[in-house]
């Protein structure tokens, strides 16, 4: 576009833009050629009739001769468009070849070639259809003699002279051009199987078959690796597994993502109010413990927490200030302390005063 705004398909595979969309070439199908086609079409059973006819309306040229020649060309047409108006009513006769134009009138050596669907029976069907294209010719001759010796056609022929030289019918093996038609990285993949007694190439992402692969809730797609089931995600639900058999509810998902969100939060908001508390706590405790410090100050007394030298050295004393208040409340409302104290001291022993350390201690 002019200012870029249009984009341009690519397509793959060897597909080409013919301005409107992509065609595919080969093996492939879909919007970008990008999807490999799940069946391939075998090629129709065929055979082909020798035959020489003499045409007695024409005379024989040596340009004739010449297969390149504009006589030959112009020829070749007419007796072409003529077998067609002969063998409009055989709908396995798909054409003919001339291999040869000789002197005597003109000895037309030709070929009409056969096609028929590949049935069981197929020999015997082109068998039938040859010996139809065998009566027609030579009633057409017939039917020209007898209604005028002068025959007004554009050709008209000896029918002594119309002779069915041979019938080779094609000897065929379904599987085989199966194989080849799918080219060597899919022909693994590709297979024959009967249907209304007719082969069918395919592979396993072709539906309506025995062999079908059954992807549920996905799309059978053929790879270089095999086929394989890509599983669809719809406005609901989630597919997925191999066959694409395992449904998951979308609404079920955000429920509990929703509900695992709110534990999170609630949890978060249950650790702060927690953390403020104590934090609160250790303020209060931190005062009480001051306003302990002063009274014993103020009496005269030692700081709650260390002890005078009796004979050895304190390097440490750390007691709990929880501890120490819940005592100092129970003496003062003469309860006897149920509450164990932990006293952590660390002591640097003098000489002699060994015996009285578990005097000190009790």
């Amino acid at each position: 576009g002019d200012q870029c705004q249009y984009e341009v398909t690519t397509c793959r595979n060897g597909g080409y833009w013919d301005g409107i969309k992509c065609v595919c070439v080969g093996l492939f199908q879909g919007p970008k050629c990008e999807d490999v086609v799940p069946s391939i079409e075998i090629e129709t059973v065929s055979a082909q009739v020798e035959m020489t006819v003499t045409v007695t309306s024409r005379e024989f040229t040596k340009e004739l001769e010449d297969r390149d020649s504009v006589e030959f060309k112009n020829f070749s047409d007419t007796f072409t468009q003529e077998m067609a108006h002969v063998y409009r009513e055989i709908p396995e006769y798909q054409g003919v070849n001339i291999t040869r134009l000789s002197a005597g009138s003109i000895v037309v050596e030709h070929e009409i070639i056969l096609k028929t669907k590949f049935t069981p029976e197929y020999k015997d069907v082109l068998n039938k259809v040859t010996q139809k294209v065998t009566e027609k010719i030579q009633n057409v001759t017939k039917q020209q003699i007898t209604i005028n010796s002068t025959c007004p056609a554009l050709l008209c022929y000896n029918t002594t002279a119309t002779k069915v030289q041979n019938i080779t019918v094609t000897q065929y093996d379904p599987e085989k051009e199966c194989k080849e038609k799918a080219g060597k990285d899919y022909a693994a993949y590709f297979f024959v199987e009967y249907k209304d007694q007719k082969p069918n190439c395919i592979n396993h992402c072709m539906p309506g078959f025995n062999s079908t692969m059954n992807c549920n809730f996905g799309k059978c797609q053929l790879d270089r690796s095999g086929p394989r089931c890509y599983c669809l995600s719809t406005d609901t639900d989630w597919y997925s597994g191999e066959t694409c058999e395992f449904s998951t509810k979308k609404s079920l998902v955000y429920g509990l993502v929703g509900a695992a969100g709110a534990t999170v939060l609630l949890i978060l908001v249950v650790l702060l109010m927690f953390a403020l508390r104590s934090k609160k706590e250790v303020k209060r405790q931190k005062s009480r413990v001051t306003e302990l410090y002063k009274w014993h100050e103020e009496d005269g007394g030692p700081t709650p927490g260390t002890f005078r030298n009796i004979g050895f050295d304190i390097i440490y004393i750390y007691i709990y200030p929880i501890s120490i208040y819940k005592i100092l409340q129970l003496k003062k409302n003469n309860t006897p302390p149920k509450i164990k104290i932990k006293i952590y001291i660390i002591l640097q022993l003098k000489e002699g005063i060994k015996k009285n350390l578990a005097i000190f201690c009790e």
